[in-house]
């Protein structure tokens, strides 16, 4: 029924009734006479319950309106005022629709007399969904570093546990929009299987079982690189490689650009590899290499490492030699001699003995 139209009627009743029924007469203050003592001491709603408490005229009865002015809750079903002078009314708001709702709580006295009433105002937030978006129930992850995301009530904590209860991942907050993400790195020696649980604290929703593989660990030992040592100094632009590896894999020791810095080398069935490569004289002193291992699905392995070479070898050159020019002496010279013999006189020919000759043909 609704409540306006029995109010109604009730405003034209006189401040003092008077009526007479079998001879009997009867008569009740006028509606709204002691509002005073009504009051409201708290309006909560949780998901879509509205609970409103607070204190009232003992005897008196308590109904919650909604803003059309028809019953939510009324004066039969509120279980009224207590002895105490308390009142609690539940309501569960009807649909899904969110926001704020506008309601009227009202005393009514025993003759169905309005005896004050006080508004009350509820806030319907919107509904959230708790659950696990990633990574999907019963999936294969490629990493033992796994992000977990999901939806729930905003500010209401989530947690990823293991199947031991501990942690598998910090815990989480869902944001103003509900959305919710956490990374966890599970370790080397945990299984591959992990069955986990996640939940929402403080809104009762249940738990989340997830369960996940996760992909074979490479054991820390299974492949190392032994020497150099990443950051030290190599004696010789010829340099050594050494490490520990799956047997019967691959490995690659590789430049800053992937090319080979060494050939590639198999790991022998001791579970050790060595490769030696030779760097140009006209290489970086500092070279970030890298050496990775190919083979079984736990034959698999990458360690970055730099070192610095020596400079490289200087071959001197010998200049040519430039020849030295002659030079032109100074000094004086003197001596004797022995005169010619055989008469010959200044102005004659001398003849050489070891020159024969000519004749002397006149006329």
């Amino acid at each position: 029924m609704n409540k306006a139209l029995w109010t109604k009627k009730l405003l034209v009743v006189p401040a003092v009734a008077a009526l007479t029924i079998g001879g009997f007469s009867l008569s009740g203050a006028a509606a709204n006479a002691a509002p005073a003592d009504l009051t409201v001491t708290s309006a909560t709603v949780a998901g879509r319950v509205l609970t409103v408490t607070g204190t009232g005229t003992v005897g008196d009865s308590i109904e919650l309106l909604t803003s059309t002015g028809d019953f939510a809750v009324n004066r039969n079903d509120s279980g009224g005022i207590d002895d105490t002078g308390h009142y609690s009314i539940t309501y569960t708001i009807p649909g899904t629709a969110t926001g704020t709702t506008n309601y009227t709580v009202e005393q009514v006295t025993g003759g169905l007399g309005l005896d004050g009433s006080v508004p009350v105002t509820a806030t319907v937030a919107p509904a959230y969904t708790f659950g696990v978006t990633t990574p999907e129930n019963g999936s294969t992850v490629d990493s033992r570093t796994v992000t977990f995301t999901g939806t729930g009530t905003p500010g209401q904590p989530v947690n990823v546990l293991a199947a031991d209860g501990t942690r598998a991942a910090p815990q989480a907050i869902p944001d103003a929009d509900g959305n919710w993400t956490t990374t966890g790195t599970f370790a080397a020696d945990a299984a591959t299987t992990q069955n986990l649980t996640v939940n929402e604290l403080n809104v009762g929703a249940d738990p989340v079982a997830l369960t996940i593989t996760l992909p074979a660990a490479t054991p820390a030992s299974q492949f190392t690189l032994t020497s150099p040592v990443s950051g030290s100094t190599v004696a010789s632009r010829t340099v050594t490689f050494t490490g520990t590896g799956t047997p019967g894999d691959l490995v690659n020791v590789l430049a800053a650009d992937g090319t080979r810095a060494a050939p590639q080398t198999q790991v022998a069935a001791d579970g050790t590899w060595s490769v030696v490569g030779t760097f140009s004289s006209t290489a970086a002193t500092t070279q970030n290499l890298s050496v990775n291992q190919f083979g079984g699905a736990q034959g698999q392995g990458n360690v970055d490492f730099t070192i610095i070479l020596p400079a490289a070898a200087v071959t001197p050159v010998t200049p040519p030699t430039t020849p030295t020019p002659p030079t032109t002496g100074t000094g004086t010279g003197s001596g004797t001699g022995t005169p010619a013999t055989g008469g010959a006189s200044t102005g004659s020919t001398v003849t050489d003995p070891a020159t024969p000759s000519l004749p002397v043909v006149s006329g």
